[in-house]
């Protein structure tokens, strides 16, 4: 569906789940574009290099990636993707010690993890404890918008994309803080990328 314009794609991939939701007929669709995934498949296998990294839902590829490469193509805009370190009872998230589940840390092979948090997972307020993000761009998408920014993690600089509100939100140049959703937080060992707390199990 790549060549058609962006409105004749949606109402294509709708007519052609519709069809085959109608006839009952099991179809393999493959696909580079998650959005089509996510939409048609009543189950997906997501492969990286020929190797199957995770089959399930599309609710369980989102709600539980088995490792970064899921975390990162699943969702859009993508999962933010970022360092922490392991301190007692959780992790670092900027200037704010975010609790996680102790089993899950132990899980870890280092001192330091992979977070991942999703855009409508994260808090955005002007002050308190944090990440603080530099606001580039708001994308205005009506009700809603795209907050994308970069903060300094570890020394790095490091994007991040937030859901706002499309009416009211941060401007350009500006300086927020975000921080994440209890119990939305996605846990990964920083060595291997694979997720640190049960995985989705990949089934044939």
């Amino acid at each position: 569906l790549s060549n058609l314009d962006a409105k004749l794609r949606v109402q294509t991939r709708t007519q052609i789940a519709s069809l085959q939701r109608r006839l009952g007929v099991t179809t393999v669709y493959v696909t580079h574009d998650q959005t089509e995934a996510l939409t048609m498949g009543d189950r997906i296998a997501v492969l990286k290099d020929g190797i199957l990294q995770q089959v399930g839902s599309p609710r369980d590829l989102y709600e539980k990636p088995n490792n970064v490469f899921v975390a990162g193509f699943i969702g859009s805009p993508a999962m933010n993707l970022l360092p922490a370190s392991v301190v007692e009872g959780g992790i670092t998230f900027g200037t704010l010690n975010h609790p996680v589940d102790r089993d899950t840390l132990s899980n870890a092979r280092s001192a330091q993890v992979t977070v991942g948090v999703r855009p409508e997972d994260i808090i955005v307020s002007n002050s308190g404890e944090g990440l603080p993000v530099t606001v580039d761009v708001v994308e205005e998408l009506g009700a809603d918008g795209y907050l994308y920014g970069h903060a300094d993690v570890n020394g790095t600089r490091t994007d991040i994309v937030t859901r706002v509100d499309g009416r009211n939100h941060p401007s350009i140049g500006d300086t927020v803080v975000v921080s994440p959703k209890q119990g939305h937080v996605h846990m990964f060992d920083s060595e291997s990328g694979e997720r640190l707390d049960d995985k989705a199990v990949i089934s044939a």
